[in-house]
């Protein structure tokens, strides 16, 4: 099932990708950033009390809450906004090629602070989208 949900985000990752593209051009990166971080957040709020109720918010421990709070500053604030700006200039497909470097990032940011190891698999597959990042970015796709 975890794949199902893989291929889901994926899609709709890159249907998003189309959206912001079209958005920014209309709204601007600032003011699309917010509207997005204003729907998700007011959508993700409905579906958690639809789905898990008060209770799961009640007990939610502060540390918790203080990782959750950090991972969205970094990614929506950071991640959006930067992908939202370079989404103007990119083009959607650029931009979703340069997001599928963040495998390598995480890789790297995960070895030094959670001291985690990757595999020769996972090696290679970040030398490959490294690679085809390299191509779409620089025009050498034949």
């Amino acid at each position: 099932m975890g794949i199902l949900y893989s291929i889901g985000a994926a899609i709709l990752f890159a249907i998003s990708h189309i959206a912001v593209r079209q958005g920014v051009s209309r709204l601007g990166v600032q003011t699309g950033t917010a509207i997005m971080l204003l729907a998700g957040a007011t959508t993700t709020v409905l579906i958690a009390l639809l789905v898990e109720g008060v209770q799961a918010l009640l007990a939610a421990t502060l540390s918790g809450v203080l990782f959750f709070a950090l991972a969205g500053v970094f990614h929506f604030l950071g991640g959006w906004g930067f992908q939202n700006a370079s989404a103007s200039r990119l083009g959607p497909t650029r931009v979703s090629a340069m997001t599928s470097l963040t495998p390598l990032f995480a890789a790297f940011l995960a070895f030094i602070s959670l001291h985690q190891t990757v595999n020769l698999l996972v090696v290679i597959g970040i030398i490959l989208m490294t690679a085809g990042v390299y191509a779409i970015t620089t025009g050498d796709v034949s």
